[in-house]
């Protein structure tokens, strides 16, 4: 194992460790002890790749959406049709939150204490999914599935679309028609791309 191999491990190991500390005593209380305890190793190895504890966090946030992206871009690829990749990435995106729901109430309970990080993060993983839709509506248009936009009107759509799916993919939304299943997937999807089916 070379030295970049051996050190991306360790990493994986801290990282691994430090979600479950941050989700089980929340950021504030978790201690960069706590992290070295659950990893087994010294605290100068988790001082050697985070100068601190607000750095472990920002790696740990990131790397959860480093996997949400490429969770999100598999299923997008899997799916047939840009209406069925539009579905696949809400649906995806929905199935994620479920996942992240724990780590996730330790990102709000600490987001005014990193709300720069945490705004900088979350606007990079937007702009990346923004990428996805712009991606599935040009293959949509050369396909025939959609009409010609000009690429102002599909960046504007695309904004849009991953703004609407943000908005769904918050911890709470008090509708009780907003359920999140296949056939609601299906219906917001449907109406969303009325706007640009040919």
């Amino acid at each position: 194992m070379n030295p970049n191999q051996r050190d991306e491990k360790i990493i994986q190991e801290i990282l691994v460790a430090a979600r479950n500390v941050f989700t089980q005593y929340g950021f504030k209380k978790a201690t960069m002890e706590d992290v070295a305890k659950a990893t087994g190793k010294g605290k100068s190895t988790l001082y050697y790749y985070y100068p601190g504890k607000t750095e472990l966090y920002e790696a740990v946030v990131r790397d959860e959406v480093e996997k949400h992206i490429k969770a999100i871009r598999e299923e997008v690829n899997k799916a047939i049709g840009s209406e069925g990749k539009l579905k696949a990435l809400l649906s995806k995106r929905l199935e994620l939150k479920k996942q992240m729901q724990n780590l996730g109430h330790v990102i709000q309970e600490s987001m005014f204490d990193n709300f720069d990080t945490f705004c900088r993060i979350k606007q990079e993983f937007e702009e990346t999914q923004v990428g996805f839709v712009k991606e599935i509506v040009l293959g949509g248009i050369q396909l025939g599935e959609f009409k010609k936009l000009s690429a102002e009107e599909i960046s504007f759509f695309s904004h849009w679309v991953i703004a609407g799916f943000s908005s769904l993919s918050q911890p709470i939304y008090p509708s009780q028609w907003l359920k999140e299943t296949d056939e609601f997937c299906d219906k917001v999807v449907g109406f969303i791309i009325e706007g640009v089916k040919k």
